[in-house]
């Protein structure tokens, strides 16, 4: 093989080197010819490079643009199904397999994986090897700077903000300044395995400067002023990439406030990721009790957020937003199809309405049961056939006409 492969060294004689030559001549090279040397050096380094696919800071993915009201790669359309997937940042510290969940995720047709980035015990390194791999499979990737859910679970908001949320804390300056400072870190990172600086990597579709922003626990004017200061940072470093920030919707005030949404019409957001799940209980008679407005909730939400002339993204959305009952109706045979359906129905909808894309929560690898920890009630896989077969199957509908 060696033997065929020319290298575009032409010495005195006019004749190509080749690469099984190389070794027979670094003598006279390193001696006489140095120059020429590490000519022919440089040539076969990159030349390598090329051959495995591997060109330094080469994007494989296309850039993702937008218009007033959707995305735009390679000129058409994009629309897509995506899931968050924000526990494969652990995988390493419990032995389980990165490249399996992006492969399957690819696999169930899945184009656009969501990850937290300063969630848990998460390392910067853990995001270059995701990304990575998600460059190498076709994924995008939606990179969340800061998690600020969910205040419920700590003795008090100001517990919250001191052990989990810090950066969530819109009203400190300190605060603030510290979270531009991570940002920039992120940002100007390059990547330890493929060379790339993040700013300049199409696999990420987005940054989301935060995941379910409190806002209710501030003033609508400070939080609108925190978005356009942080968005306008972002894009003082990165000109690039678009910006979004996911709402929780499932208060009632996004039924009927429009003062809700106005909070976020910042021009430094490119779109817009809403995260909604329909209330589900069971009965005293042991029943399943199903919010049945649920679709009309999803499509008035994405038409007023579409009204502020912005793509729109239902950035999370589930069956239910209890894990627990999450577990059990995915898993129950007599459940299991009604579990579809609400996926079916929030999809269709979403996309009907208008919706560039819908990403469910959350998506991992079979083995994440093993693991002492909540994953197992919250994760899909490719364990789940009749779901993966779902969405395998599940074609996006044309947005409705009158949208």
């Amino acid at each position: 093989m060696r033997e065929k492969i020319r290298l575009w060294v032409q010495p005195d004689n006019g004749k190509p080197i080749y690469l099984d030559k190389i070794r027979d001549m670094r003598g006279k090279f390193l001696f006489k010819d140095k120059p020429l040397f590490l000519i022919a050096l440089v040539i076969l380094v990159n030349f390598f490079i090329f051959l495995d696919g591997e060109s330094y800071g080469e994007n494989r993915q296309s850039w993702i643009k937008k218009t007033p009201h959707g995305f735009i790669k390679d000129g058409k359309p994009f629309r897509f199904i995506g899931a968050s997937a924000v526990n494969m940042v652990f995988y390493d510290d419990w032995d389980l397999d990165i490249e399996k969940a992006i492969r399957t995720a690819k696999e169930n047709n899945i184009s656009v994986l969501r990850f937290y980035m300063d969630w848990g015990w998460s390392k910067d390194e853990d995001f270059d090897k995701i990304v990575d791999m998600a460059s190498r499979y076709g994924i995008y990737v939606i990179l969340t700077f800061t998690d600020c859910c969910c205040s419920n679970e700590y003795p008090s908001f100001k517990k919250y903000l001191e052990l989990h949320a810090s950066f969530c804390n819109i009203e400190n300056k300190n605060n603030m300044e510290a979270f531009k400072k991570r940002i920039k870190k992120i940002i100007q990172r390059r990547n330890s395995i493929n060379g790339k600086v993040y700013r300049d990597d199409s696999t990420i579709l987005a940054w989301e400067i935060a995941n379910e922003l409190e806002y209710w626990h501030f003033s609508y004017p400070e939080v609108h002023k925190w978005v356009s200061e942080i968005g306008v940072y972002i894009k003082s470093l990165d000109k690039n990439h678009l910006i979004t920030i996911s709402v929780s919707t499932d208060i009632v005030g996004f039924d009927k406030d429009s003062q809700l949404y106005e909070i976020f019409n910042v021009p430094e957001l490119d779109f817009i990721s809403f995260h909604f799940y329909p209330t589900v209980r069971i009965s005293n008679s042991d029943k399943i009790v199903l919010d049945s407005d649920y679709p009309k909730k999803i499509e008035y939400r994405i038409k007023k957020f579409l009204s502020l002339n912005k793509p729109v993204v239902m950035g999370e959305f589930g069956f239910s937003n209890s894990a627990d009952l999450n577990h059990k109706f995915k898993t129950n045979k007599e459940t299991g199809g009604l579990y579809n359906l609400v996926f079916k129905k929030s999809m269709d909808s979403a996309f009907l309405a208008g919706a560039s894309g819908a990403m469910f929560w959350g998506w991992g690898v079979p083995e994440e049961k093993t693991v002492p920890m909540w994953w197992r009630s919250e994760t899909h896989n490719s364990d789940d056939e009749i779901f993966c077969r779902f969405l395998k199957q599940y074609h996006i509908p044309d947005k409705n006409v009158n949208n």
